[in-house]
């Protein structure tokens, strides 16, 4: 099979295997998750594999494996993609590497850090190594992107590690189950220093064997080498605090839910992880119970987009509508995938108040939060545009 066929295949089974980035994000985009989280990742990967099948290196000229290249030096300002791709090559376990490529991070997207992806091929596993470099808000805490274990509701897991070592950085290290019959575990490890700078790096096989390219031992060594160093220089933050915004802690969002509910509506616990501005618990009304997420959000997206408004409004179609109070929300329900006839399984309301606070509500029936079922749920489509636009969410 030719390298770039290969390789294009990898990244497509990327698409389904791959866990999401973080549970903050996750959180951020509760409005756009669920059911159509994999359609819409899918995609992305492929076009991604797309826009760089071009740039995939031929076989012959793979760095090697073992330090037999070790990666050139780079001014401290700049780092090249043939950098990213030589160091992560340089620090991988002996195997035949059949698809190798690195990039500045400023492909299209100046906040991303720099990055790499090899294919490695060894005698008993082989798969898909990516690395990635970042720069997160400081301090860092328990909910800081990538610097705490994924939760297990949203994503099956078999183990997560979570150290944080005598100098303040924290290694974590997460050992996922597959999501779908025939594919392997999926590895994640992160290095976070206590100045934000990040290293994480996801592993897993796609040929359906049980174990990653990596160990949790190569993992770790391969996050917290010294050859990332120089690669953060000019990386900025991409996650940085809003002036004077703070978002609501996990508690007091669960205490407002509550009281926002409909008459003879019992709210269960806050579930999973102690997100800021994010809760998730189970409500019951009239013999139903449902899983419901709420998301706040204060000053969505100023100083970010000159029109946060219209980015919100874009696209809506005729689910917008306004409220007399000058919100505009979007409510409805969703099928498993769009254009389909079959049941309804998430419904959620979207709104965005007068003062730039966004609140997002999803609804759905079964065990877990990655589990999606028929069946009314607990709260209306129109209840759940009331409890989005409540006034009490503004700041």
């Amino acid at each position: 099979m030719p390298v770039e066929e290969s390789f294009t295949t990898a990244l497509r089974s990327a698409a389904d295997l791959a866990p999401e980035p973080n549970a903050l994000a996750f959180a951020q985009g509760a409005a756009t998750r669920g059911v159509r989280r994999r359609r819409r990742r899918r995609a992305a990967v492929l076009a991604g594999a797309a826009a760089v099948g071009a740039a995939v290196l031929a076989a012959g000229s793979l760095p090697a494996l073992h330090g037999d290249r070790a990666p050139a030096a780079q001014p401290r300002s700049s780092v090249s993609g043939e950098y990213m791709r030589d160091a992560l090559v340089s620090l991988l376990p002996s195997g035949r590497v059949t698809g190798a490529m690195g990039f500045t991070g400023n492909e299209g997207d100046v906040k991303r850090g720099p990055s790499a992806v090899v294919d490695l091929e060894t005698a008993h596993t082989g798969g898909q190594i990516s690395l990635g470099v970042d720069r997160i808000a400081t301090p860092v805490t328990e909910a800081s992107r990538g610097a705490h274990c994924f939760d297990p509701s949203e994503r099956p897991t078999l183990s997560c590690s979570r150290t944080v070592r005598p100098d303040g950085s924290v290694l974590m290290v997460n050992v996922l189950l597959p999501e779908r019959s025939g594919a392997g575990k999926v590895l994640v490890a992160s290095y976070t220093r206590p100045d934000g700078r990040q290293v994480r790096v996801d592993t897993y096989n796609r040929d359906g064997r049980p174990e990653p390219p990596l160990s949790t031992e190569q993992a770790v060594a391969v996050v917290t080498s010294s050859v990332w160093d120089v690669t953060f220089d000019g990386v900025r933050v991409t996650d940085p605090p809003k002036p004077g915004v703070t978002l609501p802690p996990t508690a007091a969002l669960h205490d407002a839910v509550a009281k926002l509910l409909p008459s003879g509506a019992v709210a269960g616990p806050a579930d999973g992880l102690a997100m800021p501005g994010r809760v998730r618990l189970q409500v019951s009304l009239d013999g139903r119970t449902s899983w419901v997420t709420v998301d706040v959000e204060p000053h969505w997206q100023e100083g970010e987009q000159s029109d946060p408004r219209g980015t919100f409004e874009s696209g809506r179609g005729p689910e917008l509508t306004h409220t007399a109070d000058g919100t505009s929300v979007v409510a409805g329900a969703h099928r498993e995938s769009d254009g389909t006839d079959g049941p309804e399984v998430q419904w959620n309301a979207e709104a965005l108040h007068a003062d730039g606070t966004r609140v997002t509500v999803n609804e759905w029936n079964g065990p877990d939060a990655r589990t999606f079922l028929p069946g009314a749920p607990a709260l209306t489509v129109d209840q759940l545009r009331a409890l989005a636009t409540a006034p009490a969410w503004r700041g």
